[in-house]
């Protein structure tokens, strides 16, 4: 049994909601995960998780552990990261590229703080508004949402991009909120093609999956139009809730059929495929990760304010399958 594997599953399976999730962010079968747990749990003789067919609930016991492991893990992963500084020299130029929806909110932040941790680096980043090819152009990473990597390219997940379909709270005041999925096709929607090209909406609830055709009025490959799209009062769109936490705070947009979820597109760094990534590309990206993977720290402020959202965001699907 390798302890620290089996820990890092359990943190995982926590912060996942499910053992079938938690397989599928690690990218193993979920009998792995589920067998390093119960390694864990006769290890320590102790029950941290409770199973059932439809849930998993964690155990005081297993609350107290995972907080305590997820410090050991942070501190472990931080001295990995101080001493791979150390002894490769993180020097020389570094190219980031970025889709612009997470630039502002949150990379241009993190690029500041990841410099100076290593400051032999001449950071120099570019945002975009498509899908960029760290090979063809010259990056060390792009950090974007697209299709699996091929080739020369290789990625790693960052975190699921989640979805929301949005209107401005002018907007449900005048027309009311859509009842169901066929209410959607009757409203004018603004889409991003680069994100969305197909011309159906695809919802999951509870108990089912069901698509939608639509009509967009307004196309375009920038989230900021679909911001001020949706601002306008005129239209409906589909915006990741990364870039509208504070608009869905303050009640400026509200969310639309929460009772499904929206497919979900993982925020990926892709990187010159290679048997040696470099390994200043492999430190920023365990970055990002500790930073944004399990629970990212804007759904868990959303979801402390709106708990209605959990369907939406996915978490009740999650947790019916262990």
């Amino acid at each position: 049994m390798d302890e620290l594997k089996a820990i890092r599953s359990f943190v995982k399976v926590v912060e996942a909601g499910s053992f079938a999730e938690a397989a599928r962010q690690e990218g193993v079968a979920k009998s792995v995960i589920t067998k390093r747990i119960n390694q864990l749990e006769s290890l320590m003789e102790l029950e941290l998780l409770q199973r059932s067919t439809r849930r998993m609930a964690v155990t005081d016991t297993g609350a107290n552990f995972y907080e305590r492991c997820l410090r050991v893990l942070n501190e472990l992963d931080s001295a990995k990261a101080a001493v791979s500084s150390m002894e490769w020299g993180l020097t020389g130029k570094f190219r980031v590229s970025c889709i612009s929806s997470f630039t502002a909110p949150y990379l241009a932040r993190d690029l500041c703080e990841f410099r100076r941790e290593h400051p032999g680096l001449q950071v120099e980043f570019q945002q975009h508004d498509r899908f960029c090819d760290p090979v063809q152009e010259g990056f060390d990473v792009c950090i974007q949402t697209g299709s699996p990597p091929t080739g020369v390219l290789a990625a790693t997940e960052i975190f699921p991009v989640k979805r929301l379909l949005v209107a401005s709270r002018s907007h449900v005041d005048k027309h009311g909120y859509p009842e169901s999925l066929s209410d959607i096709a009757e409203r004018p929607i603004a889409l991003n093609n680069n994100v969305t090209p197909e011309l159906k909406l695809r919802f999951e609830g509870i108990h089912e999956t069901d698509s939608v055709s639509i009509h967009p009025v307004m196309v375009t490959n920038t989230i900021w139009l679909l911001r001020e799209a949706v601002l306008s009062g005129e239209f409906l769109s589909l915006m990741p809730i990364f870039f509208i936490e504070k608009e869905l705070l303050s009640g400026e947009m509200v969310p639309l059929l929460t009772t499904y979820s929206i497919r979900r597109a993982p925020l990926n760094a892709y990187y010159r495929h290679s048997q040696f990534v470099p390994i200043k590309v492999r430190i920023f990206i365990n970055f990002l990760r500790r930073k944004y993977g399990g629970v990212p720290p804007w759904e868990r402020r959303l979801l402390e304010v709106m708990p209605e959202l959990h369907v939406a965001l996915g978490h009740e699907a999650a947790d019916s399958g262990t």
